[in-house]
């Protein structure tokens, strides 16, 4: 009598529990429900090798100074960095002191190859998805979408799925901007044809933002993205948008000993290897900043976004893009709404004409198993999506096995001349054991699916994992519960 109490005041506790975290937030609803915009992204790998090398090649060149090597020349190419020497020297033992991620090779007297080995160009494309992912997530999190999907498929692409976001240009230009900013200093100014020839391996050429004019700028930024602490849009000396940034420590320190050294030259605000503007330091600057240029009031606040997230690794190119409008989204639901309906009452009077009474108690299995499943998902966070809803109408068919199976176990026992207290008893502990390797079966497949699926198939493993968990506690913990609650009612019938 106790435990039949008992189990009466959890059962109330967790239905009370399950409708008031149902009724407290709505559920968070899935592209193929809500519309939005899916997009297919594939990082430039190549593109990222290639500015590796650019990046490698000028700390080569610095070593092979510093170990006092008369170099005359260090070139990055696509796929390789060429050393050419005055006069051979110590070049492979201090590669492979230094830089141990290389494959040295001598074609001619003087003259080297050094390409990455294998698993370092295996590590770069991972670090380049890897870093991707995470840019991408800040950005779409700084976009304010709820339930976000960014999640690699196959060795190199990314699913980007942005529920009730439909303006697919505006995402394009957030996504996929690059958002590479570097300060440097200016060497000079003017027309590209009369600077090319003053290049240097520490210099480089870049345009203005309308290619107007040129800039030769020092290789080596003052400060990069990677310093920035914060952005935000702001607004100029003329009232005009623009966006201000706060530094790092570090790279207040940076900012603060290289502006008080170069008080009177111009420092380039470059975004993207384009010179956004290039004022002249007219003093000693510490830990803030403003980019200024011809920003409109969205740009401004685009460009703080990206900013604030960080720049991405590489160019990327979109393979595939579809925005998907609500009314499919309404419709799905509400067809998925009649389907579970429909299959209800179906397995209700399956359930009713094959059991009597004791089929009204898997009914109310089944009930209680939605309340928790759909509760699990509000307070999980979970997206439904349509493959989610048809996981929760097989979810029904799947919760009711439980009770049929002790049902029939019951019946057996029944006809053994056991009294109904007595059959009920058996009939579950002889049939616990089956039940619940078989929802262990099911949660294992469930998580299976959620681990290495993505997009749809993550939605339907959600909803069958939460779903098993729930049919497992309305089913199977309660099912004696429910079974002893008609046998005191003396309306028990099997």
């Amino acid at each position: 009598m106790k435990n039949f109490y008992t189990n009466l005041g959890l059962l109330l506790l967790l239905i009370a529990l399950s409708v008031a975290v149902i009724l407290y937030k709505p559920i968070n609803l899935g592209l193929d429900l809500k519309g939005g915009i899916s997009m297919v992204i594939q990082p430039d790998i190549s593109y990222a090798v290639e500015q590796e090398y650019q990046r490698l090649s000028r700390d080569i060149y610095q070593k092979l100074k510093e170990e006092g090597l008369k170099v005359l020349d260090v070139v990055a190419g696509k796929d390789h960095i060429k050393v050419e020497l005055l006069e051979d020297g110590k070049l492979v033992e201090i590669l492979e002191k230094h830089f141990p991620r290389f494959e040295v090779k001598r074609t001619e007297a003087n003259t080297y190859f050094l390409t990455l080995k294998e698993q370092e160009l295996v590590q770069l494309r991972e670090s380049v998805i890897g870093q991707t992912v995470e840019v991408l997530r800040k950005r779409i999190d700084e976009l304010g979408v709820v339930q976000p999907v960014i999640t690699k498929i196959g060795q190199d692409r990314i699913l980007v799925e942005l529920p009730g976001i439909l303006d697919i240009e505006r995402a394009k230009s957030i996504i996929g901007r690059t958002a590479l900013l570097e300060l440097k200093l200016v060497v000079e100014s003017g027309r590209k044809e009369s600077l090319e020839a003053k290049l240097t391996p520490d210099l480089e050429l870049l345009p203005s933002e309308d290619g107007s004019e040129w800039f030769l700028v020092e290789k080596v930024a003052v400060i990069t993205g990677g310093d920035l602490k914060t952005a935000y849009t702001s607004q100029d000396e003329f009232g005009r948008p623009a966006v201000s940034f706060e530094l790092t420590d570090s790279g207040a320190n940076k900012f603060v000993e290289a502006t008080e050294k170069n008080i009177g030259r111009r420092l380039a605000i470059v975004l993207d290897k384009r010179v956004i503007s290039a004022p002249v330091i007219r003093s000693r600057i510490t830990n803030m900043g403003q980019i200024t240029g011809q920003f409109t009031v969205d740009e401004a606040k685009e460009l703080a976004i990206v900013l604030r997230a960080g720049a991405l690794p590489t160019k990327i190119d979109f393979l595939q893009e579809s925005v998907i409008g609500p009314t499919l989204g309404r419709d799905a639901i509400e067809q998925g709404i009649k389907a579970g309906v429909l299959g209800y009452i179906l397995l209700a009077l399956i359930l009713v004409l094959r059991y009597k009474t004791s089929g009204v108690t898997a009914n109310l299995s089944i009930i209680l198993n939605a309340l928790m499943l759909w509760a699990g998902m509000v307070l999980l966070g979970a997206t439904l999506t349509l493959p989610g809803i048809a996981g929760i109408i097989l979810n029904m068919g799947i919760a009711v096995d439980s009770n049929v199976l002790i049902f029939e176990r019951v019946k057996e026992e029944l006809k053994l001349g056991n009294s109904p207290r007595k059959a009920i008893d058996l009939g579950y502990k002889r049939t616990l054991n089956a039940v619940f390797d078989t929802h262990i079966t099911l949660l294992v497949a469930a998580l299976i699916l959620f681990q290495f699926g993505s997009g749809p198939v993550k939605g339907f493993a959600t909803t069958l994992t939460l779903g098993t968990i729930a049919s497992f506690i309305s089913n199977v913990y309660f099912a004696k519960f429910f079974l002893e609650a008609l046998y005191k009612l003396r309306i028990f019938k099997l």
